[in-house]
């Protein structure tokens, strides 16, 4: 009988990572692992060289919400060009969320979600203010409610025959469906 092992002989230890396939192609060998002489080289404990060796694999980090992720939008406010108020100190945001917005979490929490967040960190560090958004935001009303009028008096118009005149232009807009109403009127 002939088997064919399909076995890679030129193999490099990089990282604790690489020792499953190099245990792998050991067993293969039918040879044994020097654990001690692995961790010297490695600079890790001959334990770690074991754990690894079985498939142990490290856990990645969580990531995990903060209960001051919910103040975001606050703490955006307070702190954009818009807001009156000037802070200097981490501390006294701090103290005025937790006095005026009901935030319950520690001083030294606060900071450190403050020193995470880079427009929030900018803020302190640079004076560098958050800007303010640009858009409006748009009103919404229930069918029927409500309508905005708006008029333009004495825009210079010129008919078909060449003729000018000034119209003036009125000009309904429906609050929910945003339908939109023109009427004009032609002065002499």
């Amino acid at each position: 009988m002939y088997i064919t092992l399909d076995v890679q002989t030129n193999f490099e230890i990089n990282s604790l990572s690489d020792l499953p396939k190099f245990k792998q192609l050991m067993e293969n060998l039918k040879m044994k692992i020097n654990k001690s002489q692995l961790a010297r080289e490695m600079g890790v404990d001959r334990r770690t060289v074991d754990k690894y060796l079985n498939g142990f694999t490290p856990k990645g980090t969580k990531e995990k919400t903060s209960i001051i992720d919910d103040y975001y939008e606050v703490i955006a406010a307070l702190l954009s060009e818009d807001s009156k108020q000037v802070f200097y100190y981490r501390r006294v945001l701090w103290q005025y969320l937790k006095d005026n917005h009901g935030l319950e979490c520690g001083s030294s929490t606060f900071r450190r979600y403050i020193a995470k967040t880079p427009e929030f960190a900018a803020y302190f560090t640079d004076q560098v203010r958050i800007p303010s958004p640009k858009g409006t935001t748009r009103f919404e009303t229930p069918p029927g409610q409500q309508a905005q009028f708006d008029w333009k008096e004495s825009i210079p118009f010129e008919t078909s025959d060449g003729e000018k005149v000034e119209v003036n232009v009125g000009v309904l807009v429906l609050g929910y469906s945003r339908f939109r109403v023109f009427t004009w009127l032609h002065l002499l």
